[in-house]
C-alpha cells in the first residue's frame, strides 16, 4: 500500500473513532428533566400555595430527582422545599455542607 492509501486509511479510523466516542458523550436531550410520569409541577404548585403563610414563590428548580420550590412567607422568611418528582412528597432537608449536621 502506498504512503497515501495509508495515510488515508488511518485518517478515516480516527475520524471515526472520534465520531464515536464524541456520540458517547453527548449527554442525552432530556436526561436532565424529571422523568415521564412524573408528578405534575402544577400540583406541586398548588400545593406551596395552600400551605399557610403563603405568600409568593421565588423559583422551582429540577435536578436529580427532586423539585426544589423557594417561596416566601407572609412574615419575609424564606422557604425551601424539596419535592420528590415520582411520589410527590416533601423530602426531608439535606444533612451535610456548609452548616449541616
Amino acid at each position: 500500500m502506498s504512503r497515501l492509501k495509508i495515510s488515508i486509511v488511518a485518517f478515516a479510523i480516527l475520524s471515526l473513532s472520534g465520531a464515536v466516542a464524541a456520540s458517547q458523550e453527548s449527554p442525552e436531550p432530556l436526561a436532565d428533566l424529571p422523568p415521564k410520569g412524573s408528578v405534575k409541577l402544577s400540583q406541586l404548585i398548588s400545593e406551596t400555595e395552600g400551605r399557610a403563610g403563603f405568600h409568593a414563590i421565588k423559583s422551582i428548580s429540577y435536578s436529580r430527582g427532586e423539585y426544589e420550590v423557594v417561596y416566601y412567607m407572609m412574615d419575609g422568611a424564606e422557604v425551601r422545599l424539596n419535592f420528590d418528582v415520582k411520589t410527590g412528597a416533601v423530602k426531608p432537608p439535606k444533612s451535610g455542607g456548609l452548616f449541616g449536621g
